[in-house]
């Protein structure tokens, strides 16, 4: 996987070590990587990290990838919303894993990306950037290669990576938008369960009400922490669990899985700089609930 990049006037006397870290985002480990297979041509040729660069200098970057070991590619059928040389966006369906499990290798995201990859000659490797859990719908980016994810990781929980959900929940909530700001860590005696503690994780989550369903409220959301089941977390915790989520209290009203989907994304492409939003439609068993 080759990347260029064309150096610009206030560029001019840097380093191509210093370009590389400064304004190109590579981390040190990688740019070791590079060091070691000499990744790094300028002009065409190979070049010392340590030369100065010039303006309208050409510096090429080759990745090296590191295939996806242990993970079997499977024919299964992909929603992409959005594809590039360096991304792919994907709207992922409920009750898949995106990444195989010990016990459970088959029938995941990463399953289905990898034949994508196979079937179609595209160089790439699986970095999912935003995961989801299983039974959560919706948009999951993934990086091609090791430098559009260590570039998206350092923009996921800034203004440059937006997520937004849709949820339906219990009861009718009467703040009609508010900012839950309450740390999560792991139940004690759950390996899966996750609460509310004043001893965990920072995390944040804005909602907005959308509209009324009956005895129920569906809600937009938006994510400034990732942390585990954040969502469902919080929403239980202030007396509103989602539809269908029965780890969190919630019924299995109309759905048979917690009634959330990440139906909108929003970032700065790690290469181009270009900002991209992206959206996708609601699944059919969340548009179910609101047509009641």
């Amino acid at each position: 996987m080759k990347i260029t990049h064309r150096v610009t006037e206030d560029q001019s006397g840097y380093s191509a070590e210093k370009l590389l870290r400064k304004k190109l985002g590579f981390s040190q480990t990688m740019i070791r990587r590079l060091k070691r297979c000499s990744g790094v041509c300028l002009n065409g040729r190979p070049v010392y990290l340590k030369q100065r660069l010039k303006e309208g200098d050409i510096l090429s970057i080759d990745i090296q990838l590191t295939p996806n070991t242990g993970i079997e590619p499977q024919p299964i059928p992909m929603d992409i919303i959005y594809e590039d040389r360096h991304l792919l966006v994907v709207n992922k369906p409920p009750h898949m894993l995106v990444h195989p499990l010990k016990h459970e290798p088959y029938n995941t995201l990463a399953n289905a990306v990898l034949h994508h990859y196979r079937k179609n000659n595209i160089e790439g490797t699986f970095h999912p950037v935003s995961r989801l859990d299983r039974n959560t719908s919706g948009l999951v980016v993934i990086a091609k290669h090791p430098y559009a994810g260590f570039r998206l990781s350092q923009q996921l929980h800034s203004i440059d990576f937006q997520r937004e959900y849709l949820a339906v929940v219990h009861g009718m909530l009467k703040q009609l938008q508010a900012v839950i700001a309450l740390p999560i860590a792991r139940c004690r005696d759950s390996k899966i369960k996750h609460t509310v503690d004043c001893g965990g994780r920072k995390a944040v989550t804005r909602y907005q009400v959308e509209k009324y369903c009956g005895n129920n409220t569906v809600v937009k959301l938006q994510l400034e922490t990732g942390r585990t089941h954040q969502i469902r977390v919080h929403m239980s915790h202030i007396g509103h669990p989602l539809l269908g989520d029965s780890l969190y209290g919630g019924l299995n009203e109309g759905i048979n899985r917690q009634a959330l989907h990440c139906y909108r994304v929003s970032l700065t492409h790690p290469v181009t700089g270009a900002l991209l939003s992206l959206q996708s439609p609601l699944p059919r068993d969340i548009q179910n609930l609101l047509n009641y």
